[in-house]
């Protein structure tokens, strides 16, 4: 090999990346999420709130939709459930916990206006699905198959149904009326409990 085929092979080490610049930019993505929302936001607004030039932004992220599905990622607490080997009471808890978390959130409305614009935008649809839903989807799923295997949730109901009637409950009550108590959620979830479980033997 020449000296300068040498040379050509060898990696080139860029600028450095700014964590300073990356936790302003996810900031001002985050803020304007919330006020005055998902339609307006633009990289130029984003760059303007975060202090730092377009170029900075657009080197970090091509596009909106991959700026606002990084800020959801990082704004959002992945989902959490607590481990008591009882995966009935764990998915419960989880449910009643992402509804409260979310109803309680400034950003929780910014969610779902995000979610809502994917459904008529697969390319922003795609990115959100693959990095922001499935892997919090993972774990729900993992507890609902897991209480199917313990005899404990209906096995004739496949795991989406059993998500589906557990969690939207809690969250269009939260729609509907602006609010989420801890005692409706709870009364919620285990509503839904009962069209999900199997009745003991």
């Amino acid at each position: 090999m020449s000296e300068e085929s040498k040379r050509d092979a060898r990696p080139r080490r860029g600028r450095p990346r700014s964590t300073d610049v990356d936790q302003a930019v996810i900031a001002a993505t985050v803020e304007l999420l919330i006020e005055p929302g998902y339609g307006v936001l633009t990289i130029e607004a984003v760059a303007s709130r975060a202090g730092v030039g377009r170029p900075a932004v657009y080197r970090r992220w091509p596009t909106r939709d991959d700026l606002v599905v990084h800020a959801l990622i990082h704004a959002v607490p992945p989902l959490g459930a607590p481990d008591s080997g009882d995966a009935v009471h764990d998915l419960r808890e989880l449910a009643v916990g992402f509804a409260l978390r979310l109803a309680g959130s400034p950003l929780g409305r910014a969610v779902l206006a995000v979610h809502a614009e994917a459904g008529r935008r697969p390319e922003l649809a795609a990115p959100l699905r693959q990095h922001y839903l499935n892997p919090r989807d993972a774990l729900i799923t993992k507890l609902i198959e897991q209480g199917i295997a313990d005899g404990r949730l209906n096995p004739a109901l496949a795991p989406d149904t059993i998500r589906d009637l557990l969690f939207g409950p809690l969250i269009y009550h939260w729609l509907l009326t602006g609010q989420l108590s801890d005692a409706t959620a709870d009364t919620l979830a285990a509503a839904a409990c009962k069209a999900i479980e199997l009745p003991p033997s």
